[in-house]
Order: structure tokens, then C-alpha cells, then sequence
């Protein structure tokens, strides 16, 4: 009887204390751990989940490789570029969440943009340090844009979406599922909204997941394969109940709305997390030759001279079997 009462060694006695970090300010799809927190289920993988909001993968990339927080959520392209220039603090993806990557430029339709050619010539606001904006050197390069004719404004988070609403920048360049959400918040219909998603445009990226320290995956396995198994579960009860998840979500952060984050969950599970792929395989049952594919692109796109191997980045060692969600 022993072996089978027996709890996991991990989540015997006191919880172990774990800093995570979000890739950006609270919204919908962040609900997926706020329930696993909720609901006991990091608690019962023997783990004590302190949640902070981000601000930008690069950002979160740093905090996690200098060991400010023991797991991030970001935009897993970043790393292999991280890496290259961190041999001493490399991270690694161990999960990825989103098969296609949400990146996308995002302008009003009346600005009359179609296709990727027509951002020269024009004002797009970024905010450095975001994850699109990094990577839109490889969706400049998939489509020959020459990005000397783009105008490319700086501007703080807050005000990135603004700059186009206000039409004082012709499109932004983000998550579509955060700024064209964002833009609905604000009064604008979707229907008035365009984008370019980046998946759809020539580069076939994967996209956000959680990243940690190698040594600290090497030396905590249990607290990654829990975590991991925890943000499963929560992504199970994020979809079968989104009001349940936008009430969680609300606890920490009261000012959302939750009619546009129930939207914004939606629009999430359309582009980028419930692709056909994971439908019929699980989230993050990544593709060898599709990743290494991915990663070629974003090496020449940063000038990395020799793309390493899949395990460069990420490892599905601390995954569970089942993986589906849906």
C-alpha cells in the first residue's frame, strides 16, 4: 500500500518557492496559470508560484538567465540569439505554448496596407525589447523589405497601439492578439483592424513558451516537469471555462475587461495555440525539421553564422505524455 499512497517528493512537506514571470501585462492568456495557481494545482506539484506581469521577452529573457526569476514566459525565437551571446547564462525553452507565433504588424485597414511591401514608406511604433520587434528583421527579410524605408518610432509600451490609433504611426508591430485587442478596447471594431501575422507571410515560427536557466533545469527537474504539468492543467480549465479563467485573471488585475479578454482568448486559440497540429498531437509536440527550419531563419536574420541543433534552445525532456488539451 505504501508506494501507492506515497506523494510525490517534490510536494512532500513545504512547498518549494518558484518566481515566475510573465512576458507582458496581465491578459487572457495568462489565466491559464493564474487557475493553476486558484486552484491548487501548482500546490499540489509541490510548488509555491509567485506570478509577476512582464515587460517584453527580452526583458524576461534577462531577468530569467541572471536567476531574478527561476521561470519566464516569452517568446522562445529570442533565445537562440540570447544564447549565442550568453554561452555563460544560456536558457532553454521547456515548453512551448503557441505553434504559431501570434507576431504580427498591426494598422487600421483604412491606412490601406495589404501586404508587407507597403509598410515602406511608412511610420511603424515599436517598443525595444518586445519580441515582435526583434524578430521583424526575419519577417523583413522572408519578404524583401528594405527596412531603411520604414520608419521605425520608439515609443514605451503604453503608448505603441496609441501611435495608430491616434494615426500618428501608419501601423505597430506586436502580438495581434494583444494589440488588436487592445484597439477593440478602445472602441475600434475588429472588423477595422488588419494585420500581417508573421506566420502567415513566409516565416513559420513557433512562438512563446516557458524558458528557465539550463543549470537550473539540470539541477530542479521535478520543479520544471510540475510546473509544466500544472500549466497543462490549467490551460485545460482555461478553455473549458473562460469566464472562470477571466474571473481569475481579474483578481489580479481589476481593471481589465473581461468581454475584451474573453475576445482576446478567442482570437488566441484561432492563430496561434489550437492549430490543427496541436489539435491532434498536444501543446508542445514540436517538429524537429519545422524548428530547425524556424531557427535557420532567425540565425540569418541576427547574423549567427551556424544555426545549432533543436537542443540549442529547447528540450521536451520535462514534458508529460499526455499533452492535449482539447
Amino acid at each position: 500500500m505504501l508506494p501507492t499512497l506515497a506523494a510525490p517528493a517534490l510536494a512532500q512537506g513545504a512547498r518549494r518557492p518558484v518566481k515566475f514571470c510573465l512576458d507582458w501585462a496581465w491578459q487572457s492568456a495568462h489565466s491559464a496559470w493564474t487557475l493553476a495557481a486558484d486552484r491548487g494545482y501548482f500546490a499540489e506539484a509541490g510548488l509555491d508560484v509567485q506570478i509577476d506581469r512582464g515587460f517584453g521577452s527580452g526583458d524576461t529573457l534577462t531577468k530569467v538567465a541572471a536567476g531574478t526569476y527561476d521561470i519566464g514566459f516569452a517568446d522562445t525565437n529570442l533565445a537562440l540569439k540570447f544564447n549565442t551571446e550568453n554561452p555563460g547564462s544560456q536558457v532553454t525553452s521547456v515548453f512551448v505554448l503557441y505553434d504559431a507565433s501570434p507576431n504580427a504588424a498591426i494598422f487600421l485597414k483604412s491606412s490601406g496596407i495589404t501586404k508587407p511591401k507597403d509598410l515602406e514608406g511608412r511610420s511603424v511604433s515599436v517598443s525595444p525589447g518586445e519580441g515582435t520587434h526583434l524578430l521583424f528583421p526575419i519577417f523583413a527579410r522572408a519578404n524583401q523589405l528594405d527596412v531603411s524605408k520604414i520608419n521605425l518610432l520608439s515609443v514605451t509600451a503604453q503608448l505603441r497601439d496609441t501611435m495608430v490609433i491616434q494615426r500618428r504611426a501608419d501601423a505597430t508591430l506586436g502580438f495581434l492578439t494583444t494589440t488588436a485587442l487592445n484597439m477593440v478596447g478602445t472602441g475600434v471594431p475588429l472588423r477595422d483592424i488588419g494585420w500581417l501575422q508573421y506566420n502567415q507571410w513566409g516565416v513559420q515560427l513557433y512562438s512563446s513558451g516557458l524558458v528557465v536557466r539550463k543549470a537550473f533545469a539540470e539541477q530542479n527537474p521535478d520543479v520544471v516537469r510540475g510546473f509544466n504539468q500544472a500549466t497543462i492543467r490549467g490551460l485545460r480549465a482555461m478553455l473549458a471555462e473562460p469566464a472562470a479563467a477571466m474571473e481569475s485573471l481579474k483578481r489580479r488585475e481589476p481593471l481589465i475587461d473581461t468581454a475584451v479578454e474573453i475576445a482576446r482568448n478567442e482570437l488566441i486559440n484561432e492563430v496561434a495555440l489550437l492549430t490543427p497540429h496541436v489539435r491532434a498531437n498536444g501543446v508542445s509536440s514540436v517538429v524537429k525539421a519545422r524548428f530547425e527550419t524556424s531557427a535557420r531563419q532567425v540565425a540569418e536574420a541576427f547574423g549567427i553564422p551556424a544555426p545549432p541543433s533543436m537542443d540549442f534552445t529547447y528540450t521536451d525532456r520535462f514534458l508529460p505524455d499526455d499533452r492535449k488539451i482539447v
